[in-house]
């Protein structure tokens, strides 16, 4: 869901923040911290210069303004050659850079300000936003705990300590962060968005479900309430709620594609194929790009024994994504149900390549032997089916997996950053 960026600025003198309107409400976003991460502080008085550090201090900030980068630079270092110790230059010197994207040496400005005074709470919460763009999140975890130990009611710590963690996918370590920043900002829906993202991946679906009241109430006209819910209700094994909420939100976003993915997968996950073709092919028409709906949209073909319509569409993503099992493994099935058995035995055994202790393969493999005659090879298959099935037990698919980062609110509304591709399909 795309959101319209606006600045709200207080005082260069003081951080800037920004927020992304989403449908229905104004979301503060903590990592608009992101975009300008330089805090004022006041200046020290040093040494003599021909011009006082106020007027260099000003004319940096302004030149900061204009775009005037070297400018600024120049200044800010005037004022280190004046005041060495000065931690509001240092601050500023490693903004500049930051915000250039040149990382190493924004972050040995910070350095050196730490160094200074190791627990001082803007330096620290600018190092950690600096390791944040640079998309460090190990390492921006370490400022921001001393961020937010320095100042414990700091809403802007907390929040940015939960990013850190969650950019480690460590969810149970970000959830009592997330529960202080809310407390601090009740009324921050993005803190409300991130939270329970959180439960439905630590899979405590009923504390997701109890937060959104909050939520709906603060942002009554956004789909991803809906979504949401939806995910946590699929988790919970409740699929005709699930349905329920995937469908208020298609009547909220009716040219969302996550929506109709949402909606087109619970369909194929029920095995109603012909009601989730098309709000699949909506999602394709909608987004182009999004290969896991084209990859379901050719299983509910094979699930209605259509596979004249199902393999060009599998054909097409095994050319994009040739390391695939899942792809391989319906290629399979679709020459299977045409009888083109030597054609299918290649496309297991491609698969069993990729993924050898998955047992799908192994036992399709084996039903395509025993349609050749060959009884041995299909009884080895089959043992070795249940083997596996003995070793481990598969996972139900479930929406929240099937959609990636376009089913996670915090990474559409750029509350966090969105991760590498993944192959497309799920275990």
């Amino acid at each position: 869901m795309p959101g319209k960026k606006s600045s709200k600025g207080f005082g260069f003198r003081t951080l800037l923040s920004f927020a992304v309107s989403c449908p229905g409400s104004q979301i503060s976003l903590l990592l608009a911290l992101l975009c300008i991460s330089a805090w004022a502080l006041p200046f020290a008085k040093a040494g003599q210069s021909s011009e006082p550090v106020e007027v260099l201090a000003q004319r940096a900030e302004e030149a900061e303004i204009q775009g005037k980068w070297e400018e600024a630079a120049k200044d800010y270092r005037h004022i280190l050659q004046i005041d060495p110790r000065s931690i509001a230059a240092l601050n500023r010197l490693g903004a500049l850079y930051v915000n250039q994207g040149k990382f190493p040496q924004g972050i040995k400005y910070y350095q050196r300000a730490l160094r200074l005074n190791p627990a001082e709470f803007v330096t620290n919460l600018n190092l950690g936003i600096a390791y944040i763009k640079k998309q460090d999140y190990k390492a921006a975890a370490i400022p921001l705990q001393r961020a937010a130990a320095e100042d414990s009611r700091n809403f802007q710590a907390e929040d940015l300590l939960s990013v850190a963690l969650i950019g480690q996918d460590d969810y149970p370590q970000a959830i009592p962060h997330l529960k202080r920043a809310e407390l601090l900002q009740p009324r921050d829906v993005g803190t409300g968005y991130l939270l329970v993202r959180c439960y439905l991946e630590v899979k405590d679906f009923q504390d997701a479900l109890q937060s959104f009241n909050r939520i709906e109430a603060l942002d009554p006209a956004s789909p991803w309430v809906h979504i949401l819910k939806g995910q946590a209700y699929d988790g919970l094994g409740a699929y005709d709620k699930a349905i329920q909420e995937f469908e208020a939100a298609r009547q909220q976003a009716a040219d969302d594609p996550i929506v109709h993915f949402s909606l087109g997968f619970m369909y194929w996950k029920t095995r109603h194929f012909h009601r989730a073709i098309p709000e699949l092919e909506t999602t394709l028409k909608l987004d182009p790009d999004f290969d896991r709906a084209r990859l379901y949209l050719a299983e509910s073909y094979l699930g209605l024994h259509q596979s004249s319509e199902a393999l060009p569409l599998l054909l097409a993503l095994a050319k994009k994504h040739p390391r695939d099992y899942r792809i391989h493994l319906d290629i399979g099935k679709g020459y299977q149900e045409t009888g083109r058995y030597g054609e299918e035995i290649q496309e297991l055994l491609a698969a069993i390549a990729i993924a050898p202790n998955r047992p799908g393969a192994h036992y399709l493999l084996g039903r395509a032997y025993q349609q050749q005659g060959r009884v041995a090879d299909a009884q080895r298959q089959f043992a070795l089916t249940q083997k596996l099935q003995a070793q481990k037990r598969s996972s139900i698919e479930t929406v929240m997996e099937a959609g990636g980062s376009r089913g996670n609110p915090g990474q559409q509304m750029g509350l966090i950053p969105k991760p590498a591709k993944k192959a497309i399909s799920v275990p």
